[in-house]
């Protein structure tokens, strides 16, 4: 099958594998922290880049999405002229934001670590996270004007190479320096930091290879383009903005909760570790195919729309509806039941089926809220997604509150809190798709038939789990075998329902 360069596929296919290869050097990464830096040391990581998410969001989250959205309607409209002028007023809005947002935690940020992150030692790390975003904020508008010109290949090699950066950067100061857990903190962000200036770099060449290409390029923006761009930017930065600061309380207040529960303070600080650099990272390894095929959408959703095609919009929607479902469920249910033995071997730290069970049951639950999300920002719906998300987040923080300080429940009130927000935001989210857009629900079918083919992956997996580990004598050879056969039966699943994914993904029409 020949691929077209302007279809879902090709622009899915070139993220997808530039996002497993991220996953990949990703485990690599996140196994050298936990050697190096330990669980509390990735505790403290976590309170620190809290802040930082913040900021990275409320600076970045609705620019970037505007500049992706203008510049691919201006493709679609034969509106080249104005692609320059949005780049510029993208990285005037960025530098205006970033600069206030670093004067604010200079000055406070003593108080903001100590009174709020409960720790003042997370405030070593705040001079390089404001480096971080700066170089963050350069990479990530000019990653957003390739993604809506639909020059996903620059995406992917720009971010390969970032990882492969940091891990040689990271690595050699964690071993090197050394520290506390604040020094810790702070090592990292500095390795991040010289990651950032190579992407910033490779992709800053690249735009200026591009040029010729974008005609007009040094119009200024005019009042008409200024509207548009804040119609997109501020919802969306203020949806994101509101989210992360409640997602921050409660990366703050569940090591508290966790105490209150029973637990001493190093305990509670190595549980937000465990959880937020090892067991999701590993539940969320599907996220690399399904955020792949979210960000090649976007474009092509808002080219579709802005031309006022709705069958294609419908054919989209559903189209990627049932994409989350038959990767991310039978994906989720085969690395559940290789989780513990996945983070012995990676982590050198134990994790119950229990635990593996719930964090890729609320994985799931954040696939579908994540691709609905973006369906809804790629139609211009950004004020609903934005009512949801916030939604979602409160009710997320408030079941974590009284959840986790109960010696029953403890991390897994989080784990409950996380899966019955992101469901109910997912289905918020389809309801309001349905009705913009007339695309069928199905639910049989989208829903359904995923969850069937999970149940046998995860049932198949499992036996597979328990025949190689008692007939080989390497763990590493034994789980390779189980994933290669598991990955093989997921594939057979699908052929024997009628469903090829490839020409799924390739087809122009549902």
């Amino acid at each position: 099958m020949r691929f077209r360069k302007k279809t879902v596929l090709y622009a899915a296919g070139v993220l997808a594998c530039g996002n497993i290869a991220l996953q990949a050097l990703g485990f690599v990464y996140r196994v050298m922290l936990s050697r190096f830096a330990g669980a509390e040391g990735l505790g403290m990581y976590r309170l620190a880049n809290s802040v930082y998410l913040v900021l990275h969001t409320g600076c970045l989250s609705g620019v970037t999405m505007a500049c992706s959205r203008l510049s691919a309607a201006c493709e679609a409209t034969g509106e080249k002229g104005k692609t320059g002028a949005v780049l510029r007023l993208a990285f005037s809005v960025f530098f205006t934001l970033a600069f206030a947002s670093a004067a604010g935690l200079l000055l406070c940020g003593d108080q903001i670590a100590a009174g709020i992150l409960g720790n003042p030692h997370a405030a070593q790390a705040f001079p390089f996270m404001l480096l971080c975003l700066m170089l963050t904020g350069i990479e990530n508008i000019l990653k957003a004007l390739f993604i809506g010109l639909e020059c996903v290949q620059y995406t992917a090699i720009s971010e390969t190479g970032e990882q492969l950066v940091r891990i040689a950067a990271v690595g050699v100061l964690l071993h090197t320096v050394g520290g506390d857990c604040g020094t810790m903190a702070k090592l990292i962000f500095a390795g991040m930091a010289v990651s950032e200036v190579f992407s910033a770099l490779f992709l800053s060449c690249l735009f200026r290879r591009e040029r010729a290409r974008l005609r007009g390029e040094k119009t200024r923006p005019d009042r008409e383009l200024r509207r548009q761009f804040a119609a997109i930017a501020v919802p969306i930065s203020v949806s994101a903005l509101t989210t992360n600061l409640l997602s921050a309380a409660g990366a703050v207040l569940l090591p508290r909760r966790l105490m209150t529960a029973g637990l001493d303070a190093e305990q509670a600080l190595a549980a937000l570790g465990t959880l937020s650099g090892m067991a999701l990272p590993l539940m969320l390894l599907p996220s690399a195919l399904i955020g792949s095929i979210g960000t090649a959408l976007l474009p092509i959703v808002t080219a579709a729309h802005a031309t006022g095609n709705r069958a294609r919009v419908r054919a989209l929607v559903g189209r990627a509806v049932m994409t989350v479902g038959l990767i991310g469920i039978p994906a989720t249910a085969v690395l559940i039941p290789l989780a513990p033995s996945l983070s012995l071997l990676l982590f050198a730290q134990p994790l119950t089926l229990r635990y593996a069970a719930f964090t890729g049951a609320a994985a799931v639950a954040t696939y579908y809220q994540m691709i609905t999300s973006g369906l809804l920002n790629a139609l211009g719906l950004q004020n609903r997604s934005v009512l949801t998300a916030v939604l979602a987040e409160c009710v997320q923080l408030v079941l974590v509150i009284r959840w986790c300080s109960r010696p029953a429940l403890g991390i897994y009130g989080y784990l409950l809190a996380m899966l019955l927000s992101g469901a109910g935001a997912a289905v918020f989210n389809l309801a309001v798709l349905h009705h913009a857009t007339g695309f069928a629900l199905r639910p049989m079918r989208r829903l359904g038939l995923p969850l069937m083919c999970g149940a046998a992956a995860g049932l198949w997996t499992r036996l597979f789990a328990l025949l190689f580990s008692d007939h080989v004598a390497s763990p590493v050879l034994a789980l390779a075998m189980t994933l290669t056969g598991a990955g093989m039966l997921c594939l057979a699943l699908l052929r024997l329902c009628g469903l090829h994914p490839l020409r799924y993904l390739a087809a122009r029409r549902e």
